[in-house]
């Protein structure tokens, strides 16, 4: 005897008999995919947010800041004109130049800054800032010139003395990652650049 094939049963969707529960489990079921779409979204903003904040403080605890200080009196006592650049910031500085401005005349070095004051020999000390590296926390002397025996000199040393409060800075100097700033080296917010180059 032979049987007959079983045909293909068509499929239904199976509900529970009762048309307004089918509904609402449906609009249920996409309200919490909508829900769920909202957070995921809500999150991934919330993680781009975040991932900025890292780098903001990422570039805060590793931004340095320089700062241009001079005096007339060492830590001794001794009567010496002495002019320094300090690193204040939080990370270390590349310094690639500076450069003094006084009485409208601009000094790339130090020492041209003193032997512009008049004629003579004098003798002081100077350190090289340019070009070099300036860690957090660092000062670095740049000028130091005891209070000369010499007449003449003790004239140029008082010039120098009552003219270093007129007397700016400026200075251009980048972080480990590169990013560059110029700055008066006073009270100002440094100004970013893209480069150091003059």
């Amino acid at each position: 005897m032979i049987e007959a094939p079983e045909t293909a049963h068509n499929a239904h969707s199976h509900g529970t008999g009762h048309r307004w529960f089918d509904i609402v489990m449906a609009v249920a079921i996409l309200l919490v995919s909508a829900g769920s779409l909202y957070v995921s979204l809500h999150t991934g903003h919330t993680m781009e947010a975040l991932v900025k904040e890292n780098e903001r403080l990422v570039r805060a605890q590793s931004t340095p800041i320089l700062q241009f200080n001079h005096g007339n009196v060492t830590e001794d006592g001794e009567k010496a004109l002495e002019f320094g650049i300090s690193n204040v910031g939080t990370g270390p500085a590349r310094v690639m130049w500076t450069e003094l401005h006084s009485e409208g005349k601009t000094y790339r070095e130090m020492s041209d800054y003193v032997k512009a004051s008049g004629s003579g020999q004098v003798t002081f000390i100077t350190s090289q800032i340019n070009q070099s590296v300036l860690s957090q926390g660092e000062e670095r002397r740049i000028l130091r010139w005891s209070y000369p025996k010499d007449p003449a000199a003790q004239k140029r040393w008082e010039l120098i003395n009552k003219t270093r409060f007129e007397a700016t800075a400026k200075a251009c100097y980048c972080s480990v990652f590169n990013e560059c700033w110029t700055t008066n080296m006073a009270a100002d917010l440094p100004q970013p650049v893209k480069s150091c180059d003059r």
